[in-house]
């Protein structure tokens, strides 16, 4: 028997049971179940519906003392799943630009519940799945702060935090991201929750050029989501981007498009980040990520880190 495997079960199964208990009266059906506990198998176990979804960090994809399979037959014995429902990827250390990067070409989604609202994901042709589940409470302070606001989302990517904005009641959501098939995925999930409409604006481009364009048009937000890739060398904008080097101009230049009142909500995954409020203007910073963690990710190692920026009068 292996001993490893078998800890892996004890903990999908008993962290499944509590997840499921504490997500399902919250009409959420997508959450995750393990998040590396274990140091010999650094892989993450997402439930996504009737779905599960495994990636595998180790650094090789063959000739590991625990294999693919063994892995898989724990999942499905644990989480009472077939075998068809499972999809495991093995996920090296990304290089600049694979952000999103496409690994098939099925166009398989399927829809899944987050607070009663719904979202379509796609758990097999990228690597991510169109909804990142560590920012579930992030997006539900979107959602209680947007009512009556105008909000921007920017590196919108799928549009979830436009999703909460719209629900939370915001006046305007302006939805912004360079990629034409994401703010398409975007537009998908604001009309699968009816959010479609005169009020949601779906904007492709690059952030800065939009940025610059708003401060021109002279247009005012109550809340800007502000959550960007690590790195961007795309070929649709000028230059690149560097989330350490570009920061503090991204957020200033975000700032000057507050309202009085206003806020930024900032965030990133980037491990060896530093944040540094000196270089900012004009704003008042507290670091929220312990608020924005829920109870199926680690705070120790910390999916994400949160700061708002609110301006100062």
């Amino acid at each position: 028997m292996n001993y490893t495997l078998k800890d892996l079960g004890k903990q999908l199964k008993n962290n499944h049971l509590a997840m499921r208990r504490h997500f399902t009266p919250r009409e959420t059906d997508c959450y995750r179940v393990y998040d590396r506990n274990i140091g010999d198998l650094p892989l993450t176990v997402d439930i996504y519906g009737p779905f599960v979804h495994v990636v595998d960090y180790r650094k090789e994809a063959g000739g590991e003392s625990i294999g693919k399979e063994g892995i898989i037959d724990t999942v499905c014995s644990m989480l009472y799943v077939k075998r068809d429902r499972v999809i495991y990827k093995f996920r090296r250390t990304r290089g600049e630009g694979d952000q999103h990067k496409k690994i098939s070409e099925t166009g398989e989604m399927i829809t899944v519940r987050e607070n009663a609202l719904e979202f379509t994901v796609n758990l097999v042709d990228y690597i991510d799945t169109g909804l990142f589940l560590d920012h579930r409470r992030t997006r539900e302070m979107i959602f209680e702060s947007a009512a009556g606001k105008k909000v921007l989302n920017l590196f919108a990517y799928t549009g979830s935090f436009s999703v909460y904005a719209a629900a939370g009641g915001a006046a305007e959501v302006d939805t912004v991201d360079l990629s034409s098939n994401y703010l398409k995925w975007a537009q998908q999930n604001m009309e699968l929750n009816g959010f479609a409409g005169g009020k949601s604006r779906f904007i492709r481009s690059d952030a800065a050029a939009f940025l610059k364009e708003a401060g021109e048009r002279k247009k005012r937000y109550g809340i800007i989501v502000l959550d960007p890739p690590t790195f961007s060398n795309s070929r649709r904008m000028d230059g690149t981007f560097d989330i350490q080097r570009d920061y503090a101009g991204m957020i200033n230049r975000c700032t000057s498009l507050l309202e009085r009142d206003g806020a930024i909500f900032f965030s990133t995954n980037y491990k060896k980040f530093h944040f540094d409020p000196g270089r900012l203007r004009g704003v008042r910073s507290r670091d929220i990520t312990p608020l924005t963690i829920d109870i199926d990710f680690s705070r120790k190692r910390k999916p994400h880190r949160c700061w708002v920026l609110e301006k100062r009068s």
